[in-house]
C-alpha cells in the first residue's frame, strides 16, 4: 500500500522504536478518551521531529484533533457553557479536515486519473465522502455536522484498513526478512568459530596423549580435514606473500615458517595453523557481537568447561601438591589453554571472558559442576595477573641492578631471569601461567569499585578469586584489611566460623551479638570465655554497634515475623499514598450503534486486526530456528575425547 513506509525508509521514521508506534496505535482506535488524547500528543510529537509525517499518520492526526475537539466542545454547548456559533466553528475543522485528507490521497501512487473520483473509487473510499468535500469547496453552505461525523469516522476506519494495518504488515515482512539475513549470518559466523575451536581442541588432546605426526591419529575425518586446512595455509601464505600489507598476523608469520619447515607436518605444526585461523578470525572487523560468539563458544566446548570424566583427563596421578591446587585449575588444563587465553588477552577480550564466567556462576539454574569450574577460571586468570604485577616489581628491580653494573640482557633472557626470581619469591605461584612482561594487568582490576560488585555479590563459588582479587586492586590494602574482608565474604556467603576454623553453611548470622553467641555456646563461660573474646577479634574490628536506632536482636528471635522494608525507626504500620482512581471514559458497543461519536469506531469493522502478529512486529518472536549441519567438529571431538580417555 502506497500509504506505508518503503523499507528503504524505515530509518526516516518520526518513532524512536515499534513499541512506541504499536502503543500510539492501540491508543487511536482504543475508543477511549484519555488514550486517544495520548495518542494526539504523541502524534504533535512525531510532527515536531519530522515535520512531513507520512500521508497516512498526518491524516490520522488532523482527524484525531478535529475528533477530540468535538467531543470537548459539544456537551458544553448543549449545556450553554459554549455559544451555538462554536458548533459552526466545527464544521469548518471537519471540512477542511476532510479536505486535506482527499487532496493528500490524490497523490498517492502512479494515479494518472484527472477525476478525484476515479481516485476514490480506486482507494476503496465512497463517492458521497468526494461530493461532501466538492460541496465544502464550492457550495454556499456548509455540510451538517452530523454528516461531517458520520465521514470522519469511516475515514478513521479507512486509516485502520490502508495504513496503520497494512503498515504493521509491512513491518512484520520487513523484520522478517532482516532477521532472517542476520541470524543466517550470525549462525554462519558462530559455527565458523565452533568448528575452529573444536578441531583446536581434538587437535590439542591427541598431543596431550602422546600423538606426535597427524597421519599417526587413529581419526581419518581429522586426518582430512587437518591437510585441507595445509592446503588452504599454503595457498592462503602465497596470496599474502604476492600482498604484502595483508601479512600483518605475528600468528600467520609463525604458521608459515612451520608449515614451509615441517615435512612430515605433525600435530604441533598443525594446531599452529589452527591458532592462526583463530587469530584470523578475532581480527574481523565486520562480526557483530563477536566477543560473545567467542565465549559461548569456549563455553559449549566440551574441554573448557569439562565434565569429571573429561576433567580427569588433565589430572595426573601423582599431582604435585601446591598451595594454590584447591583455588585454581589442574595445571595441565592451564597448559592445554593457554594459547587461546593468551590470544583473547592480546585481543581485548579477556574482560569479557571474565564477565561472562561471572554471569555463569551467578545463575542458579547452571549445574553446579559448571559453576564451580567457572570459579576456577576466574581464580587462575586473576593469579595470572597477580604473578604479572609482581614480576613488573622484579623486572623493575633487576633493571636497576643492570644499569648499576652497566651490563645489558637479551630481551628474552632478561624475561628468563625475572621469571626465574619471581617463582623464587612468590613458590605459591610456579604453578600459575606466565604472561609476558610486555603485558599489563586489566585496568578493571585494579579498580576498587569493580572488585567492590564481586565482593557484595559473592557467593559460595565466587570467594575462590576474592582473594587475588584483592592483591591486585589500588591502592593496595594491607594485610590486615584484606584479611578482615575475606573473614566477612567467608561469612556471608559459606557460613560461621567454627571451633576448628573451618566454616559452617548451616548456620545464619544477623547480628554482630548472633556471632557472638554462637562462639560462646562451644566455649565453657566459666573458663574460656576470654579465649572466645581473643579468638573473634582476628576477624571483627570490634564488636560495639554505633548505630543508636538499631537493636540487636535476641537469640531466638522469630525473624520470619519481622515486617520486610519496615525501618528501625519507623513505626509498626506501612502507610501509602492510594494511588489516583481516574475512571477512562469508553463507549460500549450499543452506544457506537446507536449514536455517531466523532473519533469512536466499532471495533467490529476493522477486518485486519486479527491477521495482524504484533509479537512479528515488535520483534518478540523467537529468533527463527535453523539447523545446521556440523561440518565433523562434533564427531571428531567425541573421537578425540575418547582416544585421550583411554590413553590415561
Amino acid at each position: 500500500m502506497a500509504l506505508s513506509v518503503k523499507q528503504e525508509d524505515m530509518k526516516q521514521v518520526p518513532w524512536f522504536s515499534l513499541t512506541e508506534w504499536h502503543q500510539t496505535y492501540r491508543q487511536i482506535y482504543s475508543n477511549d478518551t484519555v488514550d486517544q488524547t495520548k495518542a494526539y500528543e504523541m502524534l504533535l510529537v512525531w510532527k515536531s521531529r519530522m515535520p512531513k509525517l507520512p500521508i497516512g499518520v498526518d491524516c490520522t492526526l488532523s482527524v484525531i484533533q478535529v475528533c477530540l475537539r468535538d467531543r470537548e466542545w459539544t456537551p458544553k454547548i448543549n449545556n450553554g457553557e459554549l455559544p451555538i456559533s462554536y458548533e459552526n466553528d466545527l464544521c469548518l475543522m471537519y471540512s477542511t479536515t476532510i479536505m486535506r485528507f482527499l487532496n493528500h490521497i490524490s497523490n498517492i501512487g502512479h494515479t494518472k486519473q484527472t477525476s478525484l473520483f476515479q481516485i476514490a473509487k480506486q482507494l476503496n473510499i465512497p463517492e458521497w465522502i468526494v461530493n461532501l468535500r466538492h460541496d465544502t469547496a464550492h457550495g454556499y453552505e456548509l455540510p451538517s455536522i452530523g454528516l461531517l461525523r458520520i465521514a470522519i469516522n469511516i475515514l478513521l476506519t479507512w486509516l485502520h484498513e490502508e495504513y496503520w494495518a497494512a503498515e504493521a504488515k509491512r513491518m512484520e515482512e520487513c523484520i522478517v526478512t532482516v532477521e532472517s539475513i542476520k541470524e543466517a549470518q550470525e549462525t554462519d559466523e558462530i559455527q565458523e568459530f565452533s568448528d575452529l575451536i573444536e578441531l583446536w581442541t581434538a587437535v590439542s588432546l591427541y598431543i596431550h596423549v602422546g600423538y606426535y605426526l597427524v597421519s599417526d591419529i587413529p581419526d581419518p575425518q581429522l586426518k582430512e580435514t587437518l591437510q585441507d586446512l595445509r592446503l588452504y595455509a599454503i595457498a592462503l601464505l602465497e596470496q599474502n606473500n604476492k600482498d604484502k600489507e595483508s601479512n600483518k598476523n605475528n600468528h600467520a608469520e609463525v604458521t608459515s615458517n612451520d608449515i614451509q619447515k615441517d615435512e612430515k607436518y605433525t600435530l604441533v605444526t598443525s594446531r599452529i595453523v589452527l591458532l592462526s585461523e583463530v587469530s584470523r578470525y578475532l581480527n574481523k572487523k565486520s562480526i557483530p557481537n563477536k566477543k560473545d560468539i567467542v565465549c559461548d563458544a569456549l563455553f559449549n566446548s566440551e574441554a573448557f568447561l569439562p565434565s569429571k570424566d573429561v576433567l580427569s583427563i588433565f589430572i595426573q596421578e601423582k599431582t604435585t601438591e601446591h598451595e594454590l591446587e584447591n583455588h585454581v585449575l589442574p595445571v595441565n588444563m592451564m597448559k592445554f589453554w593457554k594459547d587461546i587465553v593468551f590470544l583473547l588477552y592480546e585481543e581485548g577480550m579477556m574482560e569479557t571472558l571474565l564477565l561472562k564466567l561471572l554471569n555463569l556462576i551467578n545463575n542458579e539454574e547452571v549445574n553446579k559442576d559448571r559453576r564451580y569450574l567457572a570459579s576456577l577460571w576466574i581464580s587462575s586468570i586473576f593469579y595470572c595477573f597477580v604473578k604479572l604485577n609482581a614480576a613488573h616489581f622484579i623486572s623493575q628491580t633487576v633493571e636497576y641492578e643492570l644499569e648499576m653494573t652497566q651490563k645489558r640482557l637479551p630481551p628474552k633472557t632478561f624475561e628468563l631471569r625475572v621469571k626465574e626470581e619471581t617463582d623464587h619469591n612468590y613458590p605459591h605461584l610456579k604453578h600459575v601461567l606466565w604472561f609476558n612482561l610486555s603485558n599489563i594487568v586489566l585496568p578493571c582490576l585494579t579498580d576498587m569499585n569493580f572488585v567492590l560488585k564481586f565482593i557484595i555479590n559473592a557467593n559460595e563459588f565466587s570467594i575462590k578469586f576474592i582473594a587475588p582479587m584483592l592483591e591486585l586492586i589500588s591502592p593496595k590494602l594491607d594485610e590486615e584489611r584484606k584479611q578482615l574482608l575475606l573473614n566477612l565474604v567467608n561469612i556471608y556467603a559459606v557460613g560461621n566460623i567454627t571451633n576448628d576454623g573451618s566454616f559452617n553453611e548451616f548456620e545464619q548470622t544477623f547480628t554482630l551479638k548472633d556471632i557472638c553467641n554462637q562462639h560462646n555456646d562451644h566455649i565453657n563461660v566459666d573458663n574460656k570465655q576470654h579465649k572466645s573474646k581473643n579468638k573473634i577479634s582476628h576477624f571483627l574490628t570490634d564488636q560495639k554497634v554505633r548505630n543508636s536506632y538499631w537493636k540487636l536482636p535476641l537469640k531466638n528471635y522469630h525473624w520470619i515475623d519481622c515486617p520486610i522494608g519496615l525501618l528501625p525507626w519507623r513505626i509498626d504500620s506501612m502507610e501509602v499514598i492510594p494511588p489516583l482512581q481516574k475512571v477512562p471514559q469508553k463507549f460500549s458497543v450499543s452506544v457506537l450503534e446507536s449514536q455517531i461519536t466523532p473519533g469512536i469506531v466499532n471495533n467490529k469493522n476493522l477486518k485486519m486486526q486479527s491477521q495482524i502478529n504484533w509479537n512479528n512486529v515488535l520483534r518478540k518472536k523467537k529468533r527463527l530456528k535453523r539447523r545446521h549441519e556440523r561440518k565433523n567438529a562434533d564427531i571428531i571431538i567425541n573421537r578425540a575425547l575418547e582416544t585421550a580417555k583411554k590413553q590415561k
